[in-house]
C-alpha cells in the first residue's frame, strides 16, 4: 500500500509540469496573440518627399493568454506597388493577460523605393508583414508572424 501511495504522490508532483507544458506551448501562445493595426486616424502614414521619406505604423498587440507575455522585438515589412519598406522596434513590452499594448514603428524609405511610391496610384494599398519575438515563462518564440493585405495608407507630399 505504501508503494501505491508513493507512486500516487510522485505522479501528482509531475502533474503541474504536464499542464504547464500544454498551457505555455509555443503554438498555443501564438494562437492567443492578436495583432491589429490601430483604429486611430493616421495608423499607417507614408511621407513621400525627399527630405522626410519615412513611414509609420501603429500596431496593437493583444494578449489573450491566461499568463503574461513579453514582446521582445518587432520587425515589419511593407510593400506598396513593388516598393519595399522596413521598420524595426527593438524595445518591447510586457503585456498582462487580456490587455493590449500599442507599438509605434518608424522606418526610412530609400531613394529608389521612394521613387516607386511616388509613381504608384494614390489609392494603392499596403501589404504588411509583422514578425515578432514573443517570450512566455518557458519559451522564446521566434517564428511569430502576421500578414495584413490591402491596408489603406495616408500619403503625404506625394508627387
Amino acid at each position: 500500500m505504501e508503494l501505491v501511495i508513493d507512486i500516487f504522490f510522485k505522479l501528482i508532483s509531475h502533474l503541474p509540469k504536464i499542464i504547464s507544458f500544454w498551457l505555455y506551448s509555443p503554438e498555443r501562445t501564438k494562437k492567443h496573440v492578436e495583432v491589429s493595426v490601430s483604429a486611430q486616424e493616421g495608423s499607417v502614414e507614408v511621407f513621400c518627399d525627399k527630405y522626410q521619406s519615412k513611414f509609420t505604423v501603429i500596431l496593437d498587440f493583444k494578449n489573450n493568454n491566461p499568463f503574461p507575455i513579453e514582446i521582445d522585438r518587432i520587425e515589419i515589412s511593407g510593400d506598396v506597388s513593388s516598393a519595399s519598406m522596413k521598420a524595426i522596434e527593438l524595445l518591447g513590452a510586457k503585456i498582462e493577460p487580456d490587455k493590449k499594448d500599442k507599438f509605434f514603428l518608424d522606418g526610412k524609405i530609400d531613394a529608389v523605393n521612394l521613387e516607386k511610391i511616388n509613381k504608384a496610384p494614390n489609392n494603392e494599398a499596403l501589404r504588411l508583414e509583422v514578425k515578432a519575438v514573443i517570450i512566455n515563462k518557458y519559451y522564446n518564440i521566434r517564428d511569430f508572424s502576421h500578414h495584413f493585405d490591402r491596408l489603406m495608407c495616408k500619403y503625404y507630399n506625394k508627387q
